[in-house]
């Protein structure tokens, strides 16, 4: 995603910044900097991304107003996986090239660090920013969109995308995007249409979107069974190993069979999941409750923390991660993630627990008696909702198994 820069520009640039030296000591000083940004691009194009930013930084030692060469060390940085340092080297960059030639394409590139970084609605505004720059840049509307499928924004990804999927229907990574915002607000007929256009054919990204419809649909055994044809497929698409490990999760609460979850294999695919984007919000945060539960509480708030960076108003995320620092001693923090929970929805009944605790052991002896009243409440109206649905499930299954004179008797009982 990140390329090396063209050898040829940046050479040029280079002779260029030291032309603008002056002085005896500038001339002294002129063919060094031109041989170590030479080297610098050679190791670049090679591929040796850690050699390259160690000369880049020499080079911007002497010219630090060098905008395009900042703008290199920071795609050597990202391309090492240092997006924090990328993100810095590109603004630097942006500051010095204002809005003039290559403002665009720094911009991009620092969207697209930003995503990778999990600052996921900062990358949307820098990727509109290029948009607005130049609206047929198909890299920058797909990094938008992206984005706004990662933050939730639904109505807004099919608003920017329903044109271009008109007027392309064959752009396949135009469809799924599409598709997967059609499914994600319940419109599975629309998003039926923009996929068949393109996954006619047995391909894996084809099967992951079946599979986001069967999981609109709550039903998890199709989800498995599309999880799992992507993956022999292709083991590293996009969502596959999501929803495999959703599904190992949700197929066995949906069927009602005392058969034990494999929660290991859910963790297994979320983390596989994790492995190829990083920053999915889900994954995240399934994994960090899972962990949380079986008392990994360090490396849970590690995965609640980037699911909360993605999402900060989002309340299974606030609420997993005020558990998860209830668990790790943290209480206020846990009580400022827990009460706008409780104050958003309040019939939740582990918040009130949670929030019983938070409260017990901070000393907050009047709100922690009023959270347990209220968990014991909940706990009462959970529990005669559970007996009234057995009592259904029970008179259903007597009312199935009445022998032919029972149902001849009750009819004679039945008013006409």
């Amino acid at each position: 995603m990140f390329r090396p820069p063209r050898r040829s520009r940046l050479v040029a640039c280079g002779t260029a910044l030291v032309a603008i030296l002056s002085g005896p000591a500038a001339a002294a000083r002129q063919a060094d900097p031109d041989a170590i940004l030479s080297r610098a691009l050679v190791l670049h194009e090679s591929g040796d991304l850690a050699g390259a930013a160690a000369l880049y930084v020499q080079v911007l030692r002497i010219f630090p107003g060098a905008a395009r060469i900042r703008s290199n060390l920071g795609a050597a940085y990202a391309g090492l996986g240092r997006y924090e340092d990328a993100i810095e080297q590109y603004r630097r960059a942006l500051e010095g090239v204002g809005d003039g030639e290559g403002a665009t394409s720094i911009r991009h590139n620092l969207a697209l660090a930003l995503q990778k970084a999990g600052q996921t609605g900062e990358a949307a505004g820098e990727a509109r920013r290029v948009l607005d720059t130049e609206p047929a840049n198909r890299d920058a509307l797909l990094l938008l969109a992206d984005c706004q499928l990662r933050l939730g924004q639904h109505e807004a990804l099919i608003e920017l995308l329903g044109p271009v999927a008109a007027a392309d229907p064959a752009d396949k990574a135009v469809a799924f995007l599409l598709g997967t915002a059609l499914l994600e607000v319940g419109r599975p007929g629309d998003a039926q249409v923009v996929m068949d256009r393109v996954f006619r054919d047995d391909s894996p990204p084809g099967h992951v979107l079946m599979g986001l419809m069967h999981s609109k649909r709550q039903n998890w055994e199709g989800v498995l069974a599309e999880a799992e044809k992507a993956r022999a497929a292709d083991p590293r698409v996009p969502l596959a190993n999501f929803l495999y490990g959703q599904a190992l999760l949700k197929s066995v609460e949906q069927s009602r069979m005392m058969q034990p979850v494999d929660w290991q294999g859910a963790v297994e695919a979320f983390r596989a999941e994790l492995s190829i984007d990083p920053n999915h919000f889900e994954s995240n945060l399934l994994l960090g409750t899972l962990l949380r539960e079986e008392g990994k509480t360090g490396e849970a708030l590690d995965h609640l923390r980037r699911a909360a960076r993605l999402r900060p108003d989002d309340l299974a995320v606030r609420f997993s991660l005020g558990a998860a620092c209830v668990s790790a001693g943290r209480l206020e923090e846990a009580r400022d993630l827990l009460e706008p929970v409780a104050r958003a929805a309040p019939s939740h009944l582990p918040t009130q627990v949670q929030l019983a605790v938070v409260y017990s052991r901070l000393g907050e002896s009047e709100k922690a008696a009023a959270a347990r009243r209220m968990a014991v409440q909940l706990q009462k109206e959970a529990d005669a909702r559970s007996m009234e649905g057995a009592a259904e499930v029970v008179s259903q299954l007597l009312g199935k198994s009445s022998s032919p004179a029972d149902e001849a008797a009750r009819h004679d009982r039945e008013p006409e």
